[in-house]
């Protein structure tokens, strides 16, 4: 791991003098970012930089972006003119803005021009950058790179257990970028090849987490089933690491690929019980040929046959997983091999996307022959077809007692708390004073979409 963490105290301290700014980071895309949020937060000087809510009382507006999707990038240009927009209504001055994240990874110094310039750019291998990058454009002194990119082996930044939401789930990444190479995927080129945290970095993070109180982990990375420190430890070694750390009680993971999920990791998870029963495993499409042009590396066989055997070995486990329609050359016909996958696994929640080509991917050199019509058609009637699926497979769970942990309250109704449960289902309960990390069982009442309602008993 760099040492930048020393060298930014240093940096500090020999400007003590200097005003503090209200500094306000928006994060946009996947739970890496959030994680990614936080540790920035953990390397700006808090003498120096204040974190605000509101972007009319912010002189620095940090935009920590996603490049999975066209609409993810088009949703940040247009912000930036929002702020510049409500600041000029409120006749306020334009404040510093910076593109963070796969973003400014992806499209580099270009940020920097056209109509809607930013000051500044940091690439998510290169924010120990920012606290001097920062001091430079607000003092007005302009001798430092504005776009800093490029991908870096030496660095895994850690975000302070203090930084971190208050539902009890405490993020920590185990790895960055990914080396398997979806054809569709902007995520080896935006993070970067697969680069490992060290185990003794990952558990010393963890041990400070319980110590500030924390009790609950969801280790996270592009694909953290595929963690390999030195040909020595796997990810099921890893787990069993974790899940023997005192004070901790629930480990979660975030995501995993088909092609790793092993059977011994597999029966790793199902025997430790600490580590949660529920995997998010992105299949993408239903049609063997279609994962072939992805380059997904399994059939359709080899997926339904890992979510058997899951059955077989993990207790009360729940699976979601991701769905792409409309991918360059997919038939009617493998469209509905798709919906069969559905049927056949009963995913407790899909997220399922329209195809949408990203610059510089293999894919990309595909014809995008199904026209976008008909890519909302087939996007609809998934997510048809998924409802139907679920009201049946929630009624049957009325009644139950489960067990869950208070992660905060609920937005509605007034004095409502939500839980979730080992297996990743949200609970909604009332009537109670209860804290967040609190286990309560549940009778389970009904549900609304993918949450469920339930009295405590």
């Amino acid at each position: 791991m760099g040492n930048f963490q020393k060298d930014i105290s240093i940096r500090n301290e020999a400007v003590p003098t200097r005003p503090t700014f209200g500094i306000l980071i928006e994060t946009y895309g996947c739970q890496m970012n959030v994680y990614d949020t936080q540790a920035i937060f953990g390397l700006l000087d808090p003498s120096h930089f204040s974190a605000q809510e509101d972007e009319l009382a912010a002189d620095v507006i940090l935009l920590n972006t996603c490049s999975v999707r066209d609409h993810a990038e088009h949703k940040i240009f247009s912000r930036i003119g929002e702020i510049r927009h409500r600041r000029r209504e409120a006749g306020l001055p334009y404040p510093v803005i910076g593109i963070c994240g796969c973003m400014a990874e992806r499209l580099g110094k270009n940020l920097r021009k056209g109509v809607n310039p930013v000051d500044l750019v940091v690439g998510v291998d290169n924010y120990d950058s920012l606290p001097g990058l920062l001091h430079d454009i607000l003092d007005e002194v302009g001798s430092l790179p504005r776009a800093v990119t490029g991908h870096r082996a030496d660095t895994h930044y850690v975000a302070p257990p203090a930084l971190y939401p208050t539902n009890n789930s405490h993020l920590v990444t185990i790895h960055k970028g990914c080396d398997y190479r979806c054809t569709y995927c902007i995520v080896p080129a935006t993070r970067g090849p697969q680069r490992e945290k060290d185990p003794e970095a990952i558990l010393r993070e963890i041990r400070k987490i319980v110590a500030a109180g924390g009790r609950e982990v969801t280790l996270l990375g592009q694909n953290v089933s595929a963690y390999h420190w030195q040909k020595e430890l796997d990810f099921a070694a890893l787990l069993e690491q974790v899940a023997a750390e005192p004070g901790l009680e629930r480990i979660r993971f975030l995501t995993g690929h088909p092609r790793d999920m092993f059977p011994h990791l597999m029966d790793t998870i199902g025997q430790l019980e600490k580590v949660c029963p529920w995997l998010h495993l992105p299949i993408q499409s239903g049609s063997n040929r279609i994962l072939r042009r992805m380059k997904r590396l399994y059939t359709r066989d080899d997926y339904l046959g890992m979510i058997e055997y899951a059955r077989r070995v993990i207790p009360e486990v729940s699976f979601s997983t991701d769905f792409i329609v409309g991918f360059p050359g997919e038939t009617p016909t493998e469209f509905q091999d798709t919906l069969e996958i559905l049927r056949a696994v009963k995913y407790d929640q899909v997220f399922s996307f329209k195809y949408s080509e990203r610059p510089g991917v293999p894919a990309a050199r595909l014809e995008d022959d199904v026209q976008e019509q008909e890519k909302k058609d087939r996007l609809a009637e998934l997510i048809a077809v998924q409802k139907e699926i679920w009201e049946r497979e929630a009624s049957g769970f009325i009644g139950q007692i489960w067990t869950a942990v208070v992660e905060s309250p609920a937005r509605r109704p007034k004095g409502a708390w939500r839980l979730r449960t080992a297996n990743n289902r949200k609970v909604v309960i009332s009537g109670m004073e209860l804290e967040v990390g609190d286990s309560v069982s549940v009778r389970i009442t009904g549900h609304q979409n993918t949450t469920f309602l339930g009295d405590a008993i």
